[in-house]
């Protein structure tokens, strides 16, 4: 055989191994990483590197400054799981139907980044640190490990459940480098979201303020991406490592009028940050200004390393502008907000960016030219009408097109076609039908004054709340949204009027049936009131609906105990477990129901699967707890290690007799007797 066909033949073997980009592309043959480091509700122009000149970002700085930093980056949506579900798709929410956050999850059949990178021999892990993330809402799909453990102190997780930058780090560091295959991490970092919490050194480098707390959070998270970033360095790894940094939403301080995010799609929401580090792979440090979105991340990162990229991903492959190129296609992003319909029953937020405008489809429609008018102050609509009501048909076609997967680009619009629009969320803001919605622009004013209403009511003047939420409906008849409903149960709850609230509940739950929250509050409120027939009724139209409910799945467990039927409370708590496998507290409320119902040896394996846990083996009262059942029903090698483990984090004298007596009953009596004496 002749050295060409040689040659032939083992560039086809490296290319079906994947090797061939690594030889080719990496120019040292070694396997290339990937960590993405997602900021949750971080605005790019409150970064040092994007002309923020107050901010204390000098290591996401630094990688910008040597890495490519993309100047305008978007989100799709101004809310953490449907942005993420974009991220890690290449596929925008019409696609995946993630449009919220804690009401939808990423179906199984989507194919993530985590899957293909899996697939190609990358081990992939995760850290998150918030509610919304859990692996119940579907992105841990592809990742061999998930740490969404969280706070281990509660089994009810809800939107206030979190861990700070440091833990991130933490957990980490101690998987690096604990095997040689070429990995995929990401690190979620949830600091900069409301409530701004900065640690004390932080917070006074800023003005006082909500924008200097949210500089604080920001600056604090800094400091652990730098870490991050000198573990990687420290060990070895960094310059065979893409890191990406890329927040998954920004955040609103009144620029219009609102505070926080998830209700606009103005560009203190949308536009984040987003840079990629990698020196070796890219050369020259660079800007550039295309705009690009986060749902063109999956396929740069698939087309960087060679891989083909599945069939729907919608995004498209920056490449080219890595390498300091151009592109010759436009790119047209669409983005959307339907947490106003969704939470406050409103009309539907969707828009496209296009060139240098930017249309916002809403009852009151917007355009912008972002080049001239960055800040969306000037809405051109009546000035160039024309192009507004050629934006909207693009954004019309536009969803139908993403929204389906048959790859089809052209076509008419047909009947079925517009109501599948309706489905989606879009309402033309050139039809009959857009007056009919409450515009959130609108919107927003009576959210602000029901927020002073239930902070009233948080501070028990309830009197004032109720004459204030009765002036309010009485300015604006036939007014009903969510927060109306559930300000008006909770002002007869602080008035124990409980048959009104009970009733109050019943019509939240007729006029908004697809709200979940009133269906729980209504089974919760069923369960204190010890009417737990009709509390199971309700728990199971919440499952019927939605199966990971964790919330409702516990509820049933305890109005099992409540009946008296551990062993059936001990299903549903499994069950729940299924939902939740990281919750800490759940497995333990578990466990102690097996021992009820007199199953040690379940007991025991749920208890040991607990220690896995980092933080609950760092607990010595547990770890004594479970000691001493293994001493009983499991492994007295277990039980001994336990009881070191505890003796040395608290030397106090019952850890130290019982691991004398563990001691002793396995052989050792020599260390016994010191473990005695101590």
């Amino acid at each position: 055989m002749s050295k060409r066909k040689l040659l032939v033949i083992l560039v086809l073997l490296l290319a079906a191994s994947g090797l061939f980009f690594l030889l080719r592309r990496g120019g040292t043959g070694t396997a290339w990483n990937v960590l993405i480091i997602t900021l949750d509700t971080t605005r790019a122009d409150h970064i040092g590197a994007y002309g923020y000149k107050t901010a204390q970002t000098p290591n996401i700085d630094l990688l910008a400054s040597q890495g490519i930093r993309f100047d305008n980056g978007y989100a799709p949506v101004p809310l953490t799981l449907p942005s993420h579900s974009a991220l890690f798709t290449g596929r925008y929410p019409i696609a995946n139907n993630v449009r919220n956050n804690g009401s939808y999850f990423l179906p199984e059949n989507e194919v993530t980044l985590a899957e293909v990178l899996k697939d190609r021999g990358y081990d992939t892990r995760a850290v998150i640190s918030s509610f919304v993330l859990l692996s119940k809402f579907g992105v841990n799909q592809g990742f061999s490990l998930y740490d969404d453990s969280l706070d281990t102190h509660e089994m009810i997780r809800n939107y206030k459940s979190e861990i700070p930058a440091e833990l991130v780090h933490e957990k980490f560091s101690a998987w690096l480098g604990q095997n040689n295959k070429p990995f995929f991490y990401w690190l979620h970092f949830y600091d900069p979201h409301t409530p701004y919490r900065p640690p004390l050194e932080f917070a006074k480098r800023f003005p006082q303020g909500s924008k200097g707390l949210y500089d604080g959070e920001i600056a604090y998270t800094d400091v652990w991406v730098g870490r991050v970033i000198e573990d990687l360095r420290r060990r070895g790894l960094l310059e065979h490592t893409l890191v990406i940094i890329a927040g998954d939403h920004g955040e609103a301080f009144g620029e219009h009028v609102e505070q926080g995010h998830g209700i606009f799609c103005y560009e203190e929401a949308l536009r984040v940050p987003l840079i990629f580090y990698a020196p070796k792979l890219f050369g020259k440090a660079r800007t550039a200004a295309a705009r690009v979105g986060l749902v063109d991340v999956m396929p740069t990162v698939l087309d960087l390393f060679g891989f083909e990229i599945p069939r729907a991903v919608q995004g498209r492959s920056f490449r080219s502008l890595l390498k300091g190129g151009s592109e010759k296609e436009e790119r047209t992003f669409y983005f959307e907000s339907l947490y106003g319909r969704e939470e406050m029953n409103w009309a539907p937020l969707t828009g496209l960016l296009h060139r240098n405008y930017k249309y916002i489809s809403l009852p009151d429609p917007e355009l912008y030219d972002l080049d001239a008018d960055r800040s969306e102050k000037q809405n051109l609509l009546l000035r160039k009408n024309i192009v507004a009501r050629d934006m909207d048909k693009r954004l019309a076609k536009f969803i139908v097109d993403h929204s389906q997967s048959s790859g089809e680009t052209r076509r008419e619009l047909s009947a079925g076609d517009k109501e599948q629009l309706q489905a989606l969320g879009y309402i033309s803001a050139f039809s009959s039908q857009a007056a009919a919605a409450l515009d959130p622009k609108q919107g927003v004013l009576i959210d602000a004054r029901l927020k002073e209403i239930s902070q009233l009511l948080s501070q028990k003047k309830t009197a004032a709340a109720e004459s204030g939420l009765l002036q309010l409906l009485a300015e604006n008849p036939g007014l009903k949204m969510p927060h109306v409903f559930n300000l008006q149960y909770k002002i007869y709850m602080s008035k124990r009027n409980f048959n009104a609230a009970l009733n109050i509940l019943k019509q939240a739950i007729d006029t908004f049936p697809d709200v979940e929250n009133f269906k729980q509050t209504l089974a919760l409120s069923l369960f204190d009131m010890k009417i737990y027939d009709k509390a199971e009724k309700r728990c199971r139209e919440i499952l019927d609906k939605n199966p990971r409910n964790t919330r409702a799945t516990i509820l049933l467990g305890e109005i099992r105990e409540k009946q008296n039927r551990p062993a059936a409370a001990a299903e549903y708590f499994a069950q729940a477990l299924g939902i939740e496998p990281q919750n800490v507290s759940l497995r333990i409320k578990y466990a102690e129901l097996l021992i009820t119902i007199k199953k040690y040896e379940q007991a025991v394996e749920a208890y040991n699967q607990l220690l896995e846990n980092e933080e609950a083996s760092g607990q010595p009262e547990l770890l004594l707890k479970v000691a001493l059942l293994n001493t009983r029903y499991g492994s007295l090698a277990d039980a001994e290690q336990m009881l070191a483990r505890a003796a040395a984090i608290k030397p106090e004298g019952k850890f130290f007799f019982n691991y004398a007596l563990v001691l002793a009953r396995n052989g050792k009596l020599e260390q016994a007797l010191a473990n005695m004496e101590t």
